[in-house]
């Protein structure tokens, strides 16, 4: 099945980009925000299997969004530009997606976090309480399904949004809810050399926002949700002072600490 790799980029960082080589079966869309004039390298504008497309709006959701729209591929992966793509993990989801027809999506993993052993090791079904680990570029969907399923990305969720992060959660979840199924598969689909967005626990308005995504996913399940996700990440939370804060689901802004306080 020919899948769409659709990379979310803004202006300045699209001559940096750098994509795997070609391989069948495999497109890529850049979608840039914030670039209306910067030129696109050669090295991109020169592939036949590469088109960049330049979006009015703001926010990786709305990025996401706009790639349903633009996407070639039955099968529709979401990557951002800082990091490195393994088209052959791609190409193993996608044999995933032939063999299983009414699977709605997969999830792979990034491969410094590729479990050797162990359940998450093997095959497994996606649920609300195990696929919160997902991100870009793990995350592949079969574009029919989600189309009649009528999924986009929230928009209030991910960079540059109201809540700078839990875009792909909540994306997932809502996906549980409309009836897909997902499948988690230990196969690894690329690398992200630097931090990202959801490994900081230090900065108060994640913090927030973790809350709201536990809310929005949760309903009116999510304040016993937020105890048993405080318990559980406890260390990286901090101190009881910040546990306290986030079981009752309000961080205040003074409340940013640094990567070396005291849990």
């Amino acid at each position: 099945m020919p899948v769409t790799v659709a990379i979310s980029t803004i202006g300045p960082r699209l001559s940096r980009l750098v994509l795997p080589p070609a391989c069948p079966g495999i497109d890529y869309l850049v979608m840039v925000q914030k670039g209306d004039t910067d030129a696109c390298p050669d090295a991109l504008s020169e592939r036949d299997d590469v088109t960049v497309s330049r979006l009015c709006s703001v926010g990786l959701s709305h990025s996401r969004n706009a790639a349903f729209e633009h996407a070639t591929g039955a099968l529709l992966v979401f990557a951002d530009d800082d990091m490195t793509l393994d088209t052959d993990g791609f190409c193993r989801l996608a044999r995933a997606f032939t063999a299983a027809p009414d699977l709605g999506f997969a999830a792979g993993w990034r491969s410094d976090r590729l479990p050797g052993a162990g359940r998450r090791g093997r095959p497994h079904r996606l649920h609300h309480f195990n696929s919160g680990r997902i991100c870009a570029p793990e995350l592949m969907v079969r574009r029919s399904a989600v189309e009649a399923a009528g999924l986009r990305f929230d928009p209030d969720f991910g960079l540059g949004a109201r809540f700078g992060l839990g875009e792909e959660y909540v994306f997932v979840t809502d996906a549980l809810k409309a009836g897909l199924r997902g499948l988690s598969l230990p196969v690894a689909v690329g690398r992200h050399p630097s931090e990202s967005t959801g490994d900081n626990w230090c900065r108060a308005d994640l913090m927030q926002a973790r809350v709201a995504v536990l809310g929005r996913v949760f309903g009116r399940y999510a304040p016993l949700v937020r105890v048993l996700y405080a318990l559980r990440y406890r260390r990286r939370i901090g101190g009881l002072r910040h546990f306290l804060a986030f079981v009752r689901g309000h961080i205040p802004d003074s409340q940013e600490r640094t990567a070396h306080d005291d849990p």
